[in-house]
């Protein structure tokens, strides 16, 4: 407790701010040097969570039912199972005054007729070799103004509770990453810590802290993941939306996300897109994978039959392996094509990393979901994204939105792509077998609407 009560009075002699801090960089707590993986609460369940929830979702993670050897998703790297909305008890003596959902000691306040005993659930999560993660400042209580006790008595019971993670939403007035970090540090314990402000840069969008940026700069990351968009929802086309406010992050020579700092699109849909084909869902997959975006499932993973459904698509180990992978670049939009039923058009060049102006925010900032208009099938571009892999191979990735009409054709050059080469073998990572070679240093690429291709090209031998 001591070590917490020096972090507090550092805090209080002038607060770190975002981009000047040296003991916060990309990787300072060495956690999530690969993009996370695990299943969250929010999309299946929203707030109607207790812990039954998550004993259910511990032992639906490690049974070994699945495939052939038999595997469970915790054997395919899904090793965490995080809380989200809903634990919060929102009684407290002084609404107003930062009381709503802390007591006067700043300790959070639990739902324990849902929640009788955290220690113990999380507990039984390490038992099944589950990582655990909890949730804060959330929007149930959205307590208004900031108070120092809070966010001690938050760290302290995350501590207590013997928690391995955190996503620290936007909604309260708890928005400083910095200040949560230092006193996360002084635990002697580690975290991996999502921040969850909505892809809004500069100061927060509600409170003005400069701290409380969803955004990392070139030296300044006191969280492992960060939230680039608002709520993805069950909408056929919200995923490929929030698809698009990563590319900012994703920069050809300087990306700002990185191992232990990853730019993160939100939770996963694959299974709950609404009306969707096996290809559609898989192309969801597939976005998140090319972009190194933590692979967290968002379906209810007691409902056995529609997970069934999706399993190949999610426990696809060369697919995973092109997100877990790490050969300088976290991948990348390379090009942009309009779908065969509009007037062709050139190859658009992915929109390059820029500054951002305080209080900027990515399309569709802030839950409730929705605030953005999502891209309508019609309007979408067929798009081509490329990351590197080990050993001069590349990873590419290309997806037509368009819901009818004819397959797209495209045709990128392998200097686009990254691709050291004049010629390469072609892996289909989709069905998992080789498809033959490419020359003339070009890669042409055939997709059906709503639909993918992921591919792995290799450099041709000299």
């Amino acid at each position: 407790m001591r070590s917490l009560l020096i972090a507090a009075t550092f805090l209080c002699g002038g607060a770190i701010a975002q981009g000047t801090s040296k003991l916060y960089p990309p990787g300072w707590n060495k956690e999530a040097t690969k993009p996370p993986m695990g299943w969250r609460s929010w999309n299946a369940f929203g707030n109607r969570i207790d812990e039954k929830t998550f004993e259910a979702a511990v032992d639906a993670i490690t049974a070994r039912v699945w495939n052939e050897p038999k595997v469970s998703l915790a054997d395919a790297g899904y090793v965490r199972v995080g809380i989200d909305e809903g634990w919060e008890n929102c009684s407290g003596t002084d609404p107003a005054g930062g009381m709503r959902q802390h007591d006067e000691a700043g300790f959070p306040l639990i739902n324990v007729e849902r929640f009788p005993d955290m220690k113990r659930l999380v507990a039984y999560g390490h038992s099944k070799g589950v990582k655990m993660g909890w949730y804060l400042n959330g929007c149930a209580c959205g307590e208004a103004k900031e108070r120092l006790p809070n966010y001690r008595g938050d760290v302290q019971r995350l501590a207590e509770f013997g928690f391995d993670a955190v996503k620290i939403d936007g909604c309260g007035a708890a928005t400083n990453m910095t200040y949560y970090a230092q006193l996360m540090a002084a635990t002697n314990k580690t975290y991996e810590i999502e921040n969850c402000h909505w892809g809004v840069c500069g100061a927060d969008r509600k409170f003005h802290n400069p701290d409380g940026a969803s955004c990392p700069t070139e030296g300044w990351c006191p969280f492992n993941h960060f939230r680039t968009s608002g709520d993805i929802n069950a909408g056929p086309m919200s995923w490929f939306a929030n698809l698009q406010t990563t590319v900012r992050f994703l920069d050809a020579s300087a990306p700002l996300s990185r191992p232990s700092c990853w730019a993160y699109p939100d939770m996963l849909e694959v299974g709950r897109v609404q009306g969707a084909s096996f290809a559609w869902q898989r192309a969801h997959f597939g976005a998140w994978c090319v972009v190194s975006a933590p692979l967290v499932l968002g379906l209810d993973l007691t409902d056995t039959a529609n997970l069934a459904s999706v399993v190949p698509i999610v426990t696809n180990p060369e697919a995973i392996a092109v997100n877990q992978q790490w050969a300088g670049h976290p991948g990348r939009l390379v090009a942009q094509f309009d779908p065969p039923a509009a007037p062709p058009a050139a190859p658009a060049p992915a929109v390059r990393r820029r500054a951002f102006s305080a209080g900027e925010a990515s399309a569709g900032e802030g839950r409730p979901a929705g605030e953005a208009a999502l891209p309508s099938a019609a309007k979408a571009k067929v798009q081509v994204w490329a990351k590197p892999q080990p050993k001069g191979t590349v990873a590419v990735y290309v997806v037509n939105p368009a819901a009818s009409g004819n397959a797209a054709r495209v045709s990128v050059g392998f200097e686009a792509l990254g691709l050291a080469a004049t010629s390469a073998s072609v892996r289909d990572l989709w069905a998992r077998q080789e498809a033959g070679h490419t020359k003339g240093a070009t890669l042409t690429v055939e997709v059906a609407p709503l639909d993918s291709a992921f591919l792995l090209l290799t450099p041709a031998a000299a």
